[in-house]
């Protein structure tokens, strides 16, 4: 099922798009455990920053300067992630990133959240976004998979995940409300009836730990459940919990195979198989490369082969000025070759790859990508969980800003070089 770690970046960027109110504050620190995650996501790999450069790529990731350096860069620090070097005043000079693999970076969250001090209420918030999204409860089940911080924190933290719109509550029956993660599970009228069902059968347990199963092994034949008893299986099936293909022989055997909603989407309504929303976000910048720009990418998918089969593509000029989207997202790194000629190094293979296998459906993978002028200009990219998430209009900061901070990405420290 979801990791504290996926939790916790899906909903530092759902909360950056609300105006501080009540609920908001009271679940700051899952916020701000979001945060260290998302600077944590975007420097891996990046071997020796700048000062500059990590301050721009916080900018774009909603992290302020001041907290940047007060609060997030310590946290990390104090968690091993990274290690920053300052001058004799105490100005930050560079940062080496230490960041952990991908599943020690997972396994971490209950050490981060341990080092904030995260509360009862807080926890509680996170079983609850999880309980929510595998299946629909009542509101009496919902508190019950919560009530280990208190029966009181969890029924405090219920009411605030509904103020910032990841738990829904239905009243179908005055005296059993349901609630639910509206990004997982859409059919409201659905989604309550089948919690009430299961309540009725006494199956909300059974159901979620089939749904786990599910959600591990997307596709598991369903003669290898070993979660439940298969009267469960119906029952979830006959609720529209699971989904059940079914695969017929010439001799007329037949074999199901299970899939669950999250398979689509995760709490905040992405993709599960890109936590990080890197993979989207790269996917994006080479399709509309592609499609809409003035110098079209003839193939997006040539172009992330070269880059990942060499670590490197460009020597053109205007690499030099038209990456900071991918540059922030620490997909990418721009290096000056020449007087007016850069390169772009690829930092996270594993993005890319992932990007490639999506793309390769979409047109060839070998030969000439076409112009590298096509990817200029896109300067900003926002993930769906803020997209989702936003209620007011984001200040745009204008040419003079975006200059400011592509210089601060080309200043890079020495020794962080590629291959370095």
């Amino acid at each position: 099922m979801l990791s504290d770690a996926e939790l916790l970046l899906g909903l530092g960027r759902h909360l950056s798009a609300y105006e501080v109110s009540s609920s908001h504050a009271a679940l700051d620190s899952l916020q701000f455990a979001g945060q260290v995650y998302e600077l944590a996501w975007r420097l891996r790999d990046s071997q020796v920053s700048t000062g500059n450069r990590v301050e721009a790529i916080a900018i774009e990731a909603h992290i302020g300067t001041r907290q940047l350096h007060r609060e997030v860069l310590p946290t990390m620090e104090q968690l091993g992630w990274v290690d920053c070097h300052r001058d004799k005043d105490g100005q930050l000079v560079t940062v080496e990133a230490l960041i952990p693999p991908n599943e020690v970076l997972i396994a971490d969250a209950s050490r981060l959240l341990d080092v904030l001090l995260v509360n009862s209420v807080q926890r509680a918030a996170l079983e609850l976004i999880r309980a929510t999204s595998r299946q629909p409860l009542t509101v009496d089940a919902a508190i019950e998979s919560a009530a280990a911080w208190s029966e009181e924190a969890a029924t405090d933290a219920l009411g605030h995940l509904e103020a910032v719109n990841l738990v829904r509550r239905i009243e179908e029956e005055v005296d059993r409300p349901v609630v639910f993660n509206p990004n997982v599970w859409t059919n409201d009228q659905q989604a309550a009836t089948a919690a009430l069902r299961a309540q009725d059968a006494r199956a909300s347990k059974e159901v979620g730990a089939l749904l786990d199963e599910i959600a591990a092994l997307p596709g598991i034949p369903e003669q290898q459940v070993t979660s439940t008893e298969q009267r469960w299986v119906d029952f979830a099936v006959s609720q529209g919990l699971v989904e059940r293909s079914v695969v017929q022989t010439s001799d007329g055997a037949e074999a199901g195979f299970l899939f669950s909603p999250h398979l689509k989407r995760n709490a905040f309504g992405t993709e599960a198989t890109d936590p990080s929303g890197h993979v989207r976000q790269l996917v994006g910048s080479m399709i509309y490369a592609s499609t809409f720009a003035t110098w079209k990418l003839d193939s997006p998918g040539a172009f992330l082969y070269t880059l990942i089969r060499d670590g490197e593509a460009g020597r053109v000029a205007n690499i030099g000025t038209d990456y900071p989207m991918l540059e922030t997202a620490g997909t990418i790194k721009v290096e000056k070759v020449s007087a007016n000629n850069f390169k772009m190094i690829l930092l996270q293979t594993d993005v890319a790859e992932s990007a490639l296998s999506i793309l390769d459906s979409r047109g060839r993978t070998r030969g000439d990508a076409g112009s590298l002028q096509n990817l200029g200009d896109q300067r900003r990219y926002s993930h769906v969980e803020r997209e989702r998430a936003k209620m007011a209009t984001e200040a745009d900061p204008g040419d003079r800003e975006a200059a400011r901070l592509v210089a601060a990405l080309r200043d890079v420290a020495s020794g962080g070089g590629f291959g370095v």
